[in-house]
C-alpha cells in the first residue's frame, strides 16, 4: 500500500475488460473538465515485453509511467485511418514497453495520464 495507495485510495472503477485485461481504476472525470484523467493498470502478473489498452482517446495520453517511482514508460499508440479522417479525438489502441527492471514482484502499477 505504501508504493501504490494513490491508484486505490478514492478512485473509482476504471477501464472495461475488453480494454485491458487486467483491474484498473481511474481518478477524474470526463465531465469534470478541471483536472485530467488518470487512469491506473494493476499488472498482477509479470507482461511479456509489452501490454495493450483498447478503445481509449489516443491522441489525450499525456505520459505513461509507473507509480512506485515515476519511471518514465515508452509507448506507442494506433487507430484505423477511417476513425482518425475527420475525428480530432479518435479512440484507439496504446501499447506499453514494460521492460524487466521496473517489475514489482508483487504488483506494478502503471499510470496513464490523460488531458480531459
Amino acid at each position: 500500500m505504501s508504493k501504490n495507495s494513490e491508484s486505490i485510495l478514492d478512485t473509482i472503477p476504471g477501464l472495461e475488460p475488453w480494454q485491458f485485461y487486467g483491474p484498473s481504476t481511474r481518478k477524474g472525470d470526463r465531465a469534470s473538465r478541471a483536472e485530467g484523467i488518470r487512469i491506473y493498470l494493476h499488472l498482477l502478473m509479470k507482461p511479456y515485453e509489452s501490454i495493450s489498452v483498447r478503445g481509449i482517446p489516443i491522441k489525450q495520453i499525456k505520459s505513461v509511467y509507473v507509480l512506485a517511482d515515476s519511471t518514465p514508460l515508452d509507448f506507442t499508440s494506433r487507430c484505423a485511418i477511417m476513425d482518425s479522417i475527420g475525428n480530432p479525438n479518435p479512440l484507439g489502441e496504446l501499447t506499453i514497453d514494460v521492460p524487466e527492471s521496473v517489475i514489482d514482484p508483487f504488483v506494478t502499477v502503471i499510470c496513464i495520464d490523460m488531458e480531459s
